[in-house]
């Protein structure tokens, strides 16, 4: 879609289908509880407590939670650059599960994209720790105009 005045790409707030993002602004949504603090936490540098233990073929393999948000943030944002209109906002370790948060440029199909990044970021996770990574939980949080 192009602007036909300057040959550029149109303004996306004039597409008719972004009258479905406005209605979806209009409708006030909770942030999930803990969410802020989780994302906060994950930025933290240093971590406390016992490593995690991930399954592997020759015995468990001990990680630090901070190195492992900090490798699946990495990969996550390497991945998300192969699967066009997404982008990684965070990354947090919650309860055992990776949580990550992602912006979609608007138009693309998020949930699509969502599934897509969580095969290969727990694909990538697995082949490089060479044990079962946590649980991948890919969240849409944003959209974006083009």
């Amino acid at each position: 879609m192009t602007d036909e005045a300057t040959g550029g790409p149109a303004d996306p707030e004039r597409d008719p289908r972004w009258e479905l993002v406005r209605a979806a602004a209009h409708r006030r949504v909770a942030t999930p509880p803990g969410l802020v603090d989780r994302v906060l936490r994950s930025l933290a540098v240093e971590r406390e407590g016992p490593p995690l233990s991930l399954a592997a073929e020759d015995g468990p393999l001990a990680v630090s939670e901070a190195a492992l948000v900090r490798l699946a943030r990495t990969v996550a944002t390497d991945q998300a650059e192969d699967v066009d209109g997404v982008m990684v906002s965070a990354v947090a370790l919650e309860g055992g599960e990776l949580q990550v948060l992602t912006t979609v440029r608007f138009g693309t199909a998020a949930g699509e994209a969502a599934r897509t990044l969580q095969r290969h970021l727990t694909d990538e996770l697995a082949r490089l720790l060479r044990a079962r990574p946590p649980v991948v939980n890919v969240h849409v949080i944003d959209v974006q105009p083009n």
